[in-house]
């Protein structure tokens, strides 16, 4: 058997197999899968329709269902949905429902905070940043409402085995430099289809000793360059986050030696700087200091989204606002990932200094990021968001621009009213 991958070993266990190549097609059992608000009410017709009314899931235990998108409800349409979500979680006993309330959340931070996520594990969701999920040695991907159908009734789906770009990362960041600075960097480096239906595997020091949202967020981003899936080996802090979490035993998997990787791409942690991704797209990047000169004006600074608002995503960014006060005629919006990193920032005092700062800060959530509601930008302004795609209309108006940059960016830029 030909050296094995991270990414391989997964859908090789997940088959039944000793082992795989890159292009196989694989009957693929999964471990664990979710759906949200937008997508369950089709879903459930579809469920419904294709297998029976009194058709049940294969295991309710291996289902999360989650309200994030459309909540609180910006009006009866999307309160119709939620309720949809209530009636199928009952008929069909699903427990790991995540309901507007005490304990919601974004799908992606609150899969992970519950320990549905777990190493050597198949993770499937119906939004594409599902892919977070490989910051814990998982596969985490998104699939479409009829693949998810099927996985709702059998627990399986035909996966492609994917071939791996290795990104390799060595050497000690600059001080305010942060993983999304790393990951933008890649993504315009090698484009949005530069890694299509490929994993990226990220290794080296630098990855290693990052911290665990760090480490989510370098996952999270990896589909916008295309990619079906990112991976990293599951470090101590990893596992010690997972141990506290996890609902079941795990096992872990590490690439072999001597694997051979499609493409390996090699940086250097200090040549990295801050980065922007600049409308619209997330490829279209520059390095902050490169925009500086130019004084690019924004109306709206957005600390939300899977990437971009997690614990330490704001804790980051509150220490570089701190003592500051956000620029005359400039909005800034803090929309925490959960509502347990909501109640962390109001025991730990984080709160009370964003308030102090100027921000508003708003119940958890996808909202602008969506852009559905929550945040929705004007006809001209400009967004400098913490989020993950900038594409024309990605924030509710198509005559708006978005950047794209990381927390301390983000806090310099709502300080200065320009991107700084």
């Amino acid at each position: 058997m030909k050296p094995q991958s991270m990414t391989h070993k997964i859908l090789a266990r997940a088959a039944g197999r000793p082992g795989v190549v890159g292009g196989e097609v694989l009957d693929v059992a999964i471990d664990m899968c979710f759906t949200h608000d937008p997508v369950l009410e089709p879903l459930s017709r579809e469920f419904y329709e294709g297998f029976g009314r009194d058709a049940k899931v294969w295991d309710p235990r291996r289902i999360a269902l989650f309200q994030d998108h459309l909540v609180p409800a910006k009006d009866a349409v999307s309160r119709r949905l939620g309720m949809a979500m209530d009636r199928f979680a009952a008929e069909q006993g699903i427990e790991a429902y995540y309901p507007y309330g005490e304990n919601y959340g974004v799908c992606h931070i609150v899969m992970c905070e519950e320990g549905h996520v777990l190493p050597g594990e198949v993770v499937l969701g119906t939004d594409s940043h599902s892919v977070t999920y490989g910051a814990f040695n998982a596969f985490g991907s998104g699939v479409g409402m009829t693949d998810m159908v099927n996985v709702f009734a059998t627990g399986r789906l035909w996966l492609k085995v994917p071939e791996i770009i290795n990104v390799d990362i060595r050497g000690a960041l600059r001080p305010g430099v942060l993983a999304k600075d790393i990951i933008l960097r890649l993504i315009g480096q090698i484009g949005m289809d530069g890694a299509s239906y490929r994993t990226l595997e990220f290794t080296g020091d630098t990855v290693a000793a990052m911290s665990v949202e760090e480490r989510m967020t370098l996952c999270n981003m990896v589909v916008e360059a295309g990619a079906k899936n990112g991976i990293m080996s599951l470090a101590p802090a990893a596992r010690a986050y997972l141990e506290k979490v996890a609902r079941r035993g795990f096992e872990p998997v590490e690439t072999d030696p001597g694997f051979e990787y499609a493409r390996v791409i090699r940086y250097r942690a200090e040549d990295i700087e801050p980065m922007v991704a600049c409308p619209h797209s997330p490829a279209n990047v520059k390095p902050v200091s490169a925009l500086r000169a130019e004084r690019v004006a924004v109306q709206q600074v957005y600390v939300g989204s899977c990437t971009g608002a997690k614990f330490d995503d704001i804790a980051v960014f509150a220490r570089a606002l701190e003592g500051g006060r956000v620029a005359p005629g400039t909005r800034l919006m803090v929309v925490p990932s959960s509502m347990q990193i909501y109640r962390r920032l109001a025991e730990s005092g984080l709160m009370a200094s964003l308030l102090r700062a100027g921000a508003v800060i708003e119940s958890p959530g996808c909202k602008a990021c969506y852009g559905a509601h929550g945040g929705v930008l004007g006809d001209g302004e400009t967004c400098l968001s913490t989020t993950n795609r900038n594409f024309r209309g990605r924030m509710g108006n198509p005559k708006s621009q978005v950047y794209l940059g990381s927390p301390v960016t983000a806090a310099r830029t709502a300080l200065a009213g320009y991107i700084d």
